[in-house]
């Protein structure tokens, strides 16, 4: 029989805060403004790091409101952060605006991590999970470079939040309207990375399922909404990446094929792409064969941007080694939670932070997060209507493990989806203490039952 729930919506209403709770989110919010102030702006300014992608991303910045026209190489990442770079410095050369800009995603990711935790857990977890990412150094770090990473966050979590309110809504307009809202900010974040599908995938797939055993409505309204959001932008970004392709179909980038073949071809090190025929190079080393020690370089005779070539490559060494090639795929997941240290390097006063923060990580958040994936595996197989919110923070990190599996991983690539992590762990610690209480509050109650 399929159940039916009574409740307006999945989600009990968020508890009052109290005195001690505004306290909390007072001091982290304006301790956290404060860190990533100092950071971005002054302790390590965007335009003292600019190499590797960095570097090709700014230059890619400066010329695009150029006379010269796109190229095939300019195919080989989303448009988004070069468009956002291009924008910023057309609007003030001296950088500062980017870096103001960064500052106010960086504090927007804040409060996103606290709306998202709030409306799947209530107040006591946002406050612990607002305390925690208002001094996680990753977020902080990222704000401060030329790169895809914070933005990309800000706008992920954004989708998440406006989806999340769209399948709790009443009424089928309310739904529609921020579903599609959500598919627009995904399509934004997918400008800046287009590792957010597979995610968005199985989001959608978990929120079906529960829909359809549930009987909940407007599941066609939100499903379309959100896809029609999503193409707003996707198939624009399609459209220019196939145009520059040489008619060659790619949505919004060239770099999945080039990302398989690093992954599935051996133990290498760098891989460095040669198209003659247009006189343009291309040399990447993932972190990750850095930290295993791979030095082997590979020298390929076509561009990076030819993904029937990537592909073939790599099937033909998949076919070959296909245990190593599994092997590898699994290491590309590890590598995505024990990678040691951050790319770009965080030195900061001759103290790699990354390192340091990596430790931390391993220590207080990933094993609460997981031992609350643990404890609530039971009815999150079974699909209860209580493990909803665990559902709606795992499976875009299933969808992240997929996608490295696929191609390759590392630490950076886990960072924009560590907000999902520090809410659970949040709701661990909150459900860890309130069992410890409840145990203590028994045996002092009943001091002959503890003997």
């Amino acid at each position: 029989m399929i159940e039916r729930t009574r409740q307006p919506g999945y989600f009990a209403k968020p508890d009052v805060l109290t005195a001690g709770q505004r306290r909390i989110v007072w001091i982290s919010v304006l301790g956290g403004a404060l860190i990533r102030f100092l950071y971005v702006m002054v302790l390590h300014r965007a335009t003292d790091h600019v190499y590797s992608d960095m570097q090709d991303y700014l230059l890619r910045a400066l010329r695009y409101f150029g006379p010269e026209r796109q190229q095939i190489d300019d195919t080989i990442h989303p448009p988004g952060t070069v468009i956002f770079l291009a924008v910023l410095h057309r609007l003030d050369t001296t950088w500062n605006a980017e870096m103001l800009v960064q500052w106010l995603l960086s504090l927007g990711v804040m409060a996103l991590v606290w709306l998202i935790a709030r409306r799947l857990y209530g107040t006591q977890t946002a406050v612990v999970a607002l305390a925690i990412t208002s001094v996680y150094f990753p977020f902080i770090h990222y704000a401060g470079l030329y790169l895809a990473e914070n933005p990309f966050t800000f706008f992920s979590l954004l989708a998440m939040r406006l989806f999340i309110v769209a399948i709790d809504a009443r009424d089928a307009l309310r739904a529609a309207a921020c579903a599609g809202l959500a598919g627009v900010a995904a399509g934004l974040a997918i400008s800046f990375k287009n590792s957010l599908f597979a995610p968005l995938l199985l989001l959608c797939l978990v929120y079906v399922a529960y829909s359809i055993k549930y009987r909940r409505p407007h599941v066609a309204a939100v499903v379309v909404s959100a896809v029609v959001g999503l193409c707003v932008l996707a198939l624009p970004m399609t459209v220019r990446c196939t145009r520059l392709n040489e008619g060659r179909v790619c949505p919004t980038a060239t770099n999945f094929a080039s990302n398989v073949l690093m992954g599935h071809y051996g133990e290498k090190g760098s891989f460095r792409w040669h198209d003659r025929r247009r006189n343009f190079d291309f040399v990447y080393e993932s972190p990750s064969t850095v930290d295993r020690g791979y030095t082997e370089p590979v020298d390929l005779d076509f561009g990076v941007y030819d993904a029937a070539a990537n592909l073939a490559l790599a099937r033909d060494w998949i076919r070959d080694h296909p245990a190593q090639a599994l092997r590898l795929s699994f290491l590309h997941v590890y590598d995505l939670f024990a990678g040691p240290r951050l790319w770009p390097h965080a030195e900061l006063w001759n103290i790699d932070l990354g390192v340091l923060w990596q430790r931390l990580f391993w220590l207080l958040v990933l094993p609460a997060a997981f031992a609350r994936i643990a404890m609530r595996a039971p009815s999150m197989l079974t699909l209860e209507a209580g493990s909803l919110p665990e559902w709606i923070l795992f499976a875009p990190l299933l969808g992240l493990m997929g996608t490295v599996f696929l191609t390759l991983g590392e630490v950076r690539y886990r960072i924009p989806f560590d907000g999902l992590l520090i809410i659970l762990a949040a709701r661990g610690y909150v459900a860890g203490g309130r069992h410890v209480l409840r145990q203590f509050s028994a045996a002092c109650s009943n001091p002959a039952s503890a003997h």
